[in-house]
């Protein structure tokens, strides 16, 4: 049984948004590259970075050092009333206006953010994640979370809508002035509604009970928030079923709104044992290779006939793959053979609909089979970086700053839902949900002694 809850969040006071308001949020920590880290913590002292990703400073001897200072920071900005908390248990109504990054066309996403109570992930559980996750993340966010002792961003979670009974809800509720407006320099635009009144938070708490959500960002937070209550329950005497600690403040989205969106999810190698022919070579016995030469049209040219190609035999049910390779005047199309697909899909009926998936045959048959890799390597982010910008994956390899771009097709929210309900999950970075939440909306304070109170309609 699903069980959402109100909370008492901690929010950017309303001077600070008046004076400062673009420049406060920030992307979720795991989708920044070091320049961009780095820019957001210079562009204000209140950005939200500093707490979720501070800066490492040079005698710090341990790379985590900065988590302590992002507790000490968030008390004091609790103390000077940067944040404020909300006095009355609230669900945060978020409407996300945002730019399609491939088609330029403009949307909005609808959701809200709540209390969501923890469960171990399971094939019968009511909370389901969708892909596999990285030890180190849940090592670091464990550690950001004992120091702070908040969720300082939540999951991103999806759940069928099909009547769009949420939706009206959510529009019934009055939200023509926004509690929160902020445009961020990103171009997203926030606009928040605290949601107090009791009826309209039980029919939303009587509509997901029986419901099943499905996570869709944030793996390595849900699972954090799992092992931080665990790690409390076995240091304390006892705590109450309903303690705040047996929840995770996560952002919630129908699956009927037209604002849910699945980009792909790129696969950069950032080096390789094999030189360009020896790569090729050993692709060979396992996909058919069509080469699209830069010349007479240039990279943007030979990238235009690829992802037409890509996105025609998409619609053919078949996996086909972009591969660029540093130092390569051409890009090249990868099609995996039938034969070899299909005897990774009947190998264990009980997988085959995620032996099926283009990111397990990209990772089973590309990967492992073709160049090698192990699993050990699929783990490694040293190696293997992710990226759901194709202009970007060539760019880094035009630039000799990666070895090989592999372009994948996106993962459908349909093939989402039939690899989790089966209890199978993805390999890591199967999907990229765009726009990611912003962090720095609300917090949600985390005290075991807090007790949850469950608002039925």
């Amino acid at each position: 049984m699903v069980k959402i809850a109100p909370f008492k969040g901690l929010v950017y006071n309303i001077e600070e948004i008046a004076d400062h308001g673009p420049l406060l949020t920030s992307p979720p920590y795991d989708v920044l590259t070091p320049a961009q880290r780095a820019e957001l913590l210079e562009c204000h002292p209140h950005n939200f970075l500093h707490l979720d990703l501070g800066r490492v400073l040079p005698r710090d001897k341990d790379p985590h050092a900065w988590h302590a200072r992002s507790a000490k920071l968030l008390k004091e900005w609790v103390k000077t009333g940067v944040l404020t908390r909300r006095e009355q248990p609230a669900i945060y109504l978020m409407d996300t206006d945002w730019t399609h990054p491939v088609t330029g066309r403009k949307q909005t996403r609808h959701g809200f953010v709540c209390l969501l109570r923890l469960e171990t992930p399971s094939p019968t559980s009511t909370v389901r994640p969708h892909e596999k996750t990285f030890s180190y993340h849940k090592q670091e966010r464990l550690s950001l979370m004992e120091k702070t002792k908040a969720q300082l961003s939540p999951i991103f979670g999806f759940f069928p809508d099909p009547d769009g009974q949420i939706l009206k809800t959510m529009f019934d509720f009055s939200r023509t002035d926004p509690d929160i407006y902020i445009n961020e320099r990103s171009g997203l635009a926030h606009s928040v509604s605290f949601l107090q009144t009791h009826e309209t938070i039980g029919k939303l708490t009587e509509f997901l009970a029986d419901k099943t959500v499905y996570i869709a960002d944030g793996h390595h937070r849900y699972e954090t928030a799992l092992n931080y209550s665990n790690k409390i329950k076995k240091t304390l005497k006892s705590v109450d079923e309903n303690s705040a600690i047996n929840y995770v403040m996560a952002y919630l989205c129908p699956m009927s709104d037209p604002g849910l969106c699945v980009l792909p999810t790129h696969r950069i190698l950032q080096r390789l044992d094999k030189s360009n022919a020896e790569v090729l070579k050993a692709l060979e016995p396992l996909v058919d290779i069509k080469e699209y030469p830069f010349a007479p049209h240039g990279e943007k040219g030979a990238r235009k006939l690829l992802s037409a190609k890509l996105l025609e035999d998409n619609k053919k049910g078949l996996s086909v793959f972009g591969l660029y390779l540093s130092g390569a005047d051409s890009c090249y199309l990868l099609k995996v053979r039938e034969r070899i697909k299909q005897e990774e899909v009947e190998r264990d009926p009980a997988t085959s609909q995620l032996a099926a998936l283009d990111v397990t045959v990209l990772t089973q048959i590309v990967f492992q089979q073709g160049l090698g890799l192990s699993d050990e390597d699929m783990d490694d982010q040293d190696l293997i970086h992710y990226i759901s910008s194709t202009t970007e994956a060539v760019r880094l390899i035009t630039a000799d700053q990666a070895r090989a771009a592999f372009i994948i097709n996106p993962t459908s929210l349909d093939e989402i839902l039939r690899v989790t309900e089966d209890g199978l999950l993805m390999p890591r970075k199967a999907t990229y949900f765009y726009p990611k939440v912003s962090n720095g909306l609300v917090v949600n304070p985390l005290d075991p002694a807090e007790i949850i109170t469950v608002v039925h309609h």
